[in-house]
C-alpha cells in the first residue's frame, strides 16, 4: 500500500470516532512512527479545580500515540499505559501531543506521548504499549 493511501485511509478512519469528535481531538501531522495532534479546551473538559481533567489528558495522549502506532500499517488497541502528570493545565487555550515510537515490534509498539500546554510547559508524558490486531489492507481503503 502506498504510504498516502495509509495515511488518507488512519485520517479517515480516526475522524469517523464519535468519542474522539466529541472530545474534540484534532489530528496534526504524522507519518512513520509519529504523530502530533491537540486538543482545543473548553469548560466542560475542565475538573473542579479549573484544571483540565486527567482522563481528558489520557484520552489525547492514547488518540495521538495509537495514531503514529497505525503510521506502520496495522490496527492497534491499548494494552497498558503508564502517564505522569507533572503540571495542571489551566491557563492555555490548546493542548498538544507529540508521540514518537520507542519500539515498532511484531505483535506490541510502544510510543512516547508529551502533552503541552501552549507555553511549551510540559502537562504530562505518556508511555503506550499498543498490540497489531491486524494490517490495514489496501482493500480496505
Amino acid at each position: 500500500m502506498l504510504e498516502s493511501e495509509l495515511m488518507e485511509h488512519i485520517q479517515k478512519i480516526r475522524n469517523e470516532n464519535g468519542f474522539i469528535n466529541y472530545v474534540g481531538v484534532e489530528y496534526g501531522e504524522f507519518h512513520e512512527g509519529y504523530a502530533t495532534g491537540k486538543l482545543k479546551l473548553r469548560p466542560q473538559l475542565r475538573n473542579p479545580f479549573g484544571s483540565v481533567h486527567g482522563g481528558c489528558i489520557f484520552t489525547l495522549a492514547d488518540t495521538i500515540g495509537g495514531t503514529a502506532a497505525m503510521t506502520r500499517g496495522s490496527y492497534v488497541t491499548t494494552v497498558s499505559a503508564s502517564i505522569q502528570y507533572l503540571y495542571p493545565a489551566k491557563d492555555t487555550e490548546y493542548l498538544t501531543a507529540e508521540a514518537e515510537e520507542v519500539k515498532n515490534g511484531r505483535t506490541i509498539s510502544v510510543y512516547d506521548v508529551w502533552i503541552r500546554d501552549d507555553k511549551q510547559n510540559h502537562i504530562a508524558k505518556v508511555t503506550l504499549s499498543y498490540y497489531k490486531l491486524g494490517p490495514i489492507e489496501s482493500e480496505n481503503i
